[in-house]
């Protein structure tokens, strides 16, 4: 579970990222939930990557019947005995997300279901939650800031540049690496001089998510493959929607291995001070990388396809500006609804996100449970939200005078708890108590 002023955040993981999943029956979910079980088991068993015990409170949720499967009972008896797990039904108002959650007397990590049908991905993703839920343990606290400098040209062609100097780095011999990782270091403090602002906000993902990707990668596949995979993550990063939030899933398994490789108890001796950086410039012995930036980076740059990346940043550039403007006219210049968030959990696709400047953050799809009821947005524009304080929505003229206690716009539901209305304000429509 992410916190930031008291807001639990549940992050939804990337289901392009975590491979197909298996067509289940009734019959079968028992028992194959049994299976998950055993694996995540017997995979942490021997884990030293972390200072505590890996696997633990677990729990496989169905979102559609909030049907949940458990290695574990509650406290509160909702998890009846069922052969060798528990099973039973969640409340309602809890949002179903890849999270780790405090629920029935325990810290549990959460696992939507059904499961990734691949063995790996779906190791992967059940440690990559576990370790979500004993993070704090080791003074490494969740955050979950964007990296809007990553929905930019310049950010993006930088990072793509990164990646690259690591995949040649992963593909060498480890006394064959520091070149490359130079490079990649050289790469990053260019993103770094551009966007100072927002710079630091990718690094502190990259304590939470990175870190938590790589335990997944690390302790759920077979070592034979691990590089082979990491290849494969960095050759599909161009392809993603949105880098804002998703980049750590990336750079966190391909830094970590790097180190990994060096020395496999590295992360005993991580805390939240750390960063990928500072651990690779110590692990690989590279004193400094070059004063003159600019110079490095532009010799560089063609080593690692720089051009290629140049003319298709530049390509995509112009269809970002365009949903740019058509966002700002759906969200600050079209009537929309406002709703204040009081004290909201919140379920969403870090891979499809988008950055709107001083506007906020649009959100294609996202789940939101607050004190007036429930949000589910699924299609048309998203939704807006600023600030983690409000979000706004596209709204219908006659909005304020829907009756009943649910209200759909365009790609968007609201259900309304007894006590709360949709009032018209000026050219806007807000949410308030009655």
């Amino acid at each position: 579970m992410k916190t930031k002023t008291g807001i639990a955040l549940f992050l939804c993981a990337v289901l392009g990222q975590r491979g197909t999943v298996l067509a289940q029956t009734a019959d079968s979910i028992a028992v194959r939930a049994v299976m998950y079980f055993h694996e995540a088991e017997q995979a942490a068993a021997k884990q030293t990557t972390w200072p505590r015990k890996l696997y633990g409170p677990m729990l496989f949720v169905d979102d559609s019947t909030h049907t949940a499967w458990a290695n574990m009972p509650d406290t509160g008896g909702i998890l009846k005995r069922d052969g060798e797990i528990y099973k039973g039904t969640l409340p309602k108002s809890m949002i179903i997300a890849n999270t780790s959650i405090n629920w029935g007397g325990k810290r549990w990590s959460m696992i939507r279901w059904p499961l990734p049908a691949d063995k790996n991905d779906r190791l992967s993703l059940v440690l990559h939650e576990s370790f979500h839920r004993i993070q704090d343990d080791f003074n490494l606290p969740a955050h979950s800031p964007t990296a809007d400098h990553l929905s930019t040209r310049e950010g993006r062609i930088y990072f793509f540049l990164e990646l690259q100097a690591l995949k040649s780095a992963l593909n060498k011999p480890r006394d064959k690496r520091k070149g490359d990782l130079v490079s990649a270091l050289l790469f990053r403090k260019k993103r770094q001089l551009l966007f100072p602002g927002s710079f630091n906000n990718e690094q502190l993902l990259e304590a939470n998510e990175g870190l938590a990707e790589y335990t997944g990668v690390i302790l759920g596949r077979k070592k034979e493959g691990v590089i082979r995979y990491l290849n494969t993550v960095i050759d599909s990063a161009e392809k993603k929607k949105s880098l804002i939030r998703s980049a750590p899933y990336i750079t966190g398994p391909v830094y970590g291995y790097l180190l990994h490789d060096v020395d496999t108890l590295w992360t005993l001796k991580v805390d939240s001070n750390n960063k990928f950086t500072d651990l690779i410039r110590n692990y690989y012995r590279i004193a400094a990388i070059p004063g003159n930036i600019d110079a490095e980076v532009n010799k560089r740059s063609a080593r690692y396809n720089g051009a290629r990346f140049t003319a298709s940043e530049n390509l995509k550039y112009a269809e970002h500006q365009e949903l740019e403007k058509q966002y700002i006219d759906e969200f600050a210049v079209k009537p929309v609804l406002v709703i204040e968030l009081k004290k909201m959990n919140i379920g969403f696709n870090p891979g499809n996100l988008f950055d709107l400047g001083k506007y906020g953050t649009v959100y294609p799809t996202m789940t939101i449970t607050d004190n007036w009821g429930e949000l589910n947005v699924t299609g048309g524009e998203g939704a807006l939200m600023k600030d983690w304080q409000v979000v706004f929505l596209q709204a219908k003229k006659d909005i304020a005078l829907t009756a009943g206690k649910t209200v759909e716009g365009v790609g968007w539901k609201l259900n309304l708890v007894a006590g709360w209305k949709i009032v018209q304000d000026g050219l806007n429509y807000k949410l308030t108590k009655e």
